[in-house]
């Protein structure tokens, strides 16, 4: 009976001696990892972001950091923290918002931003222009894998171009940012 008390300590030291060495070991990582982050030279961090941004590109608002703003590029889909946007505009800033980045700083695109606003639709308006959609084309009948080509945009539909042929799509059911020769592909009821 002592026997087996005595094994009961021994592996409930070595229990929690190992999940002391885990935490320690897991606390020194994220150490070492945060010293990094810091680390990096100013010059690098902002290499990176200026090859991120782009001369008359379009970038939206998709989150407020610590430092900066979280900018999509419109273009690339790249996400990134822009701490180079003076307080003053940031402070008008809201998610979704458009800038265009012009000669070395950001601009608002109160116009883009208000037609960005204007194309949402509602769940059910949504679920009604897919339906439509599917009923007058014959996209189901197309194989997945399928890629399609942005050949036009128009105010309401876009003509899109796939193996010799081409489909007008509402532009609900395409992303917002999309450019003359974009590739997409249709799965779940929209174009991605």
């Amino acid at each position: 009976m002592n026997l087996e008390l005595l094994n009961r300590a021994i592996n409930a030291a070595k229990e929690n001696n190992f999940v002391q060495k885990f935490i320690k070991e897991l606390s020194n990582y994220l150490e070492n990892d945060n010293k990094r982050e810091n680390n990096m030279p100013k010059e690098e961090d902002e290499a990176i972001k200026n090859s991120l941004r782009e001369e008359d590109c379009l970038y939206q608002v998709v989150d407020r950091g610590l430092n900066g703003i979280y900018l999509l590029n419109t273009k690339n889909n790249k996400i990134f923290e822009e701490t180079n946007i003076p307080k003053e505009l940031q402070t008008k800033l809201d998610n979704d918002f458009i800038l265009r980045y012009k000669n070395g700083e950001y601009i608002f695109e109160e116009e883009l931003t208000d037609d960005f606003f204007n194309s949402l639709v509602s769940r059910e308006e949504f679920e009604h222009i897919k339906e439509k959609f599917i009923k007058e084309s014959n996209i189901l009948e197309i194989a997945p894998e399928t890629k399609f080509k942005v050949v036009t945009r128009e105010d309401d539909y876009s003509v899109l171009s796939y193996e010799n042929n081409t489909i007008k799509v509402p532009n609900a059911l395409l992303p917002y940012f999309i450019y003359s020769d974009t590739i997409l592909k249709y799965e779940n009821g929209k174009f991605i």
